[in-house]
């Protein structure tokens, strides 16, 4: 990533904003750098500036996203938490939060969807879409005994896979309530958890 953005950059903040927006609506292919200028109200040199290529915006803009969503989820752990109570409260806040931010949650579904991924899956920081984050937590659960002794990369689809069929069986109506979430997590903690 060539470009270090700060949350008191408006500007960039703006551009980032605009073509999450965009790229729910058009994709990445059918967001065009002039059309987010726009869009943000800034000139298209300014984009520049920042960005020297639209791949510099879209590794940059994952890594925004990523840590929006790394500071929403694990800025508020309470270090007092039992390990379950802990699984719960970041797995609920996964859903949470891709329900609060549609557009990142499908920035996210798009880009691990792309060749920008596959290209840039060695370069960029893992913890950056929580995945580090996740697989640190996992792992502590296994060797304390509180998960199943088994792959933690295997746990992490679980996790990860429930939370985003969750999301979008809210989208879609098939969960209505947060007693069904509720649901969902226990049905994965009594699935995960070392009996």
């Amino acid at each position: 990533m060539n470009v270090q953005y700060t949350k008191n950059n408006s500007k960039v903040i703006s551009i980032f904003e605009t073509t999450l927006r965009l790229i729910k609506d058009h994709g990445f292919h059918g967001t065009a750098m002039s059309k987010i200028a726009q869009e943000a109200d800034v000139a298209i040199g300014t984009i520049y500036h920042y960005f020297p290529s639209k791949d510099d915006l879209i590794v940059s803009l994952f890594q925004y996203c990523g840590d929006t969503l790394n500071e929403a989820i694990f800025g508020s752990l309470d270090d007092k938490l039992t390990y379950k109570d802990t699984f719960f409260h970041i797995w609920k806040g996964f859903v949470k939060f891709y329900r609060e931010h549609v557009e990142m949650f499908s920035f996210f579904e798009q880009f691990y969807s792309s060749p920008y991924y596959k290209v840039n899956s060695y370069e960029t920081n893992e913890s950056i879409s929580g995945q580090s984050n996740i697989l640190k937590f996992l792992t502590t659960g296994i060797n304390k005994g509180e998960l199943k002794d088994t792959n933690v990369e295997a746990l992490a689809c679980v996790f990860f896979g429930t939370a985003v069929s969750a999301i979008k069986g809210v989208k879609h109506n098939k969960l209505k309530s947060n007693e069904s979430i509720e649901d969902v997590v226990n049905i994965i903690w009594d699935g995960v958890k070392n009996k």
